[in-house]
């Protein structure tokens, strides 16, 4: 194995590190936004968080997980401009967006 093989994995598992840390605050911020819907700051540390897992997905060739992310990116800037009312099914359809990126991430990992 080489020098850059060995970058690699270790961007890879900095990667896998970073997006479980970036679905849990997402997890938290939905919880939050569940007890107290106008709560902008839990909004905009769940969408910093899909943002940042979106970009680094996308810049490692994760493209799937990347668009997911994306899609997801799209509802929470909907939410987060007033296009979007926050109710009880758009947060469902968030925790199992969350879900599946955890499902995702899990067999990137093999």
């Amino acid at each position: 194995m080489d020098m850059l093989d060995l970058d690699r994995l270790a961007l890879h598992r900095l990667f896998f590190e970073e997006s479980e840390e970036g679905l849990t605050t997402m997890e938290e911020s939905l919880v939050a936004l569940e007890q107290t819907p106008g709560d902008t700051d839990a909004l905009h540390s769940l969408f910093r968080a899909a943002h940042t897992l979106k970009g680094n997905a996308q810049s490692l060739g994760f493209t799937e997980l990347a668009a997911l992310t994306h899609g997801l990116e799209d509802v929470l800037d909907r939410l987060r401009s007033g296009a979007l009312v926050l109710t009880r099914e758009v947060i469902d359809l968030l925790l199992e967006c969350v879900d599946a990126l955890r499902t995702m991430l899990t067999e990137a990992k093999g």
